[in-house]
């Protein structure tokens, strides 16, 4: 790792100054709440909730997170595209969990792949 530089007042950045000094941002990037929600899931039961990602924001499928508003449930993304993915949600407990709100966030990292 080299070590960081400082610039005086009057100094010019370069361009490799900029690309070796300053972290990079992502292409595009979203997030949001499940289409649904889960639903009381029965132990060890599950249930899909749709995403949908903005209307052209992703060019690829983007790398996708997600979780819900209660620790009984495990999330697991199946089917992921440009346009949308699909969750799904398990009861890990030994009782009925009650409805959750799936939350997500995706990334795509570059103009042609998801990740960095």
């Amino acid at each position: 790792m080299s070590a960081t530089k400082i610039w005086s007042i009057g100094d010019i950045l370069t361009a490799s100054d900029l690309n070796s000094n300053f972290t990079k941002l992502a292409y595009a990037q979203a997030a949001g709440e499940g289409a649904t929600t889960t639903g009381a899931l029965a132990a060890d039961t599950t249930s899909t909730v749709n995403i949908v990602y903005p209307s052209s924001r992703f060019s690829v499928a983007p790398v996708v997170q997600a979780w819900t508003s209660s620790n009984r449930y495990v999330v697991s993304i199946g089917t992921n595209t440009a346009g949308s993915a699909i969750a799904t949600v398990r009861n890990v407990s030994a009782a009925t969990g009650s409805d959750a709100t799936l939350y997500w966030t995706a990334v795509q990292m570059t103009s042609s792949a998801a990740n960095g």
